[in-house]
């Protein structure tokens, strides 16, 4: 087995690089740091992104964090979101700066957002309430991960109906659940899912260029199709 390293994105900046090299240091697990890698932190097939909890909602409000992990959703097996800092540390900066949302409002912003991402990207998503649990658990996730695979998990075939059989199918190879409904509500038919174009494909939220080809490509080679594996960086 190849040896386990854990990469370190060189711009980032979420207050935990120093907490994930010294406690990687502690449990023996090499790290190494990156040029402008797409996520903070990977090993494997297994893509990181750290935010702090003030850095979370500016990139929710701007938009930036569907843009990332539409990049990272395509280019890693497995996505993380690790996010530390309090929501209530967070209101009371708002607060100071004259914002005077209701916590309760804010907090709701918080768990509505990160159940969307949930669903509608099939990521993990991780909430600490300190950087230095955070970088704990990253160090951990990567020590407790016995392959450097760690690709999804998809589920069984459970139900019978016909919606349900399209689904699992394209969960099968890479999709989430709500891409694939999003997909199933365009095309109409796996027949003509796989007759789409990349171009036609990439049209839908969710679908960039190496997931449409990766569609594509299952539903239409007629050899065996081996899962993409994972670009460290964007070099």
């Amino acid at each position: 087995m190849s040896e386990k390293i854990l990469f370190i994105d060189n711009r980032e900046r979420s207050g935990l690089e120093e907490g994930v090299k010294k406690h990687s240091d502690k449990c023996k697990i090499k790290w190494e740091v990156r040029q402008n890698m797409i996520t903070d932190y990977s090993y494997g097939h297994v893509g990181i992104e750290a935010k702090s909890i003030d850095d979370y909602f500016q990139s929710l409000h701007s938009g930036h964090l569907t843009h990332q992990l539409d990049n990272m959703d395509d280019n890693y097996n497995h996505v993380i979101l690790v996010i530390h800092g309090k929501v209530e540390s967070y209101v009371s900066k708002m607060r100071r700066r004259g914002n005077r949302m209701p916590f309760a409002a804010i907090e709701a912003q918080f768990i509505g957002s990160l159940a969307r991402f949930d669903v509608d990207y099939d990521i993990t998503m991780m909430h600490f309430p300190t950087a230095s649990a955070a970088a704990r658990w990253i160090v951990k996730r990567c020590e407790k991960d016995g392959t450097l695979g760690g690709g999804k998990t998809f589920r069984t075939l459970r139900r019978t109906t016909s919606e349900d059989l399209r689904i699992d199918a394209l969960r099968a190879i890479g999709c989430s659940e709500a891409i694939a409904k999003r997909l199933i509500a365009q095309f109409g038919s796996i027949m003509e899912i796989g007759s789409a174009s990349t171009k036609e494909l990439m049209a839908l939220e969710g679908v960039g260029k190496i997931r449409a080809q990766q569609i594509s490509k299952a539903f239409n080679s007629e050899s065996p199709v081996i899962k993409e594996r994972v670009r460290l960086t964007n070099a």
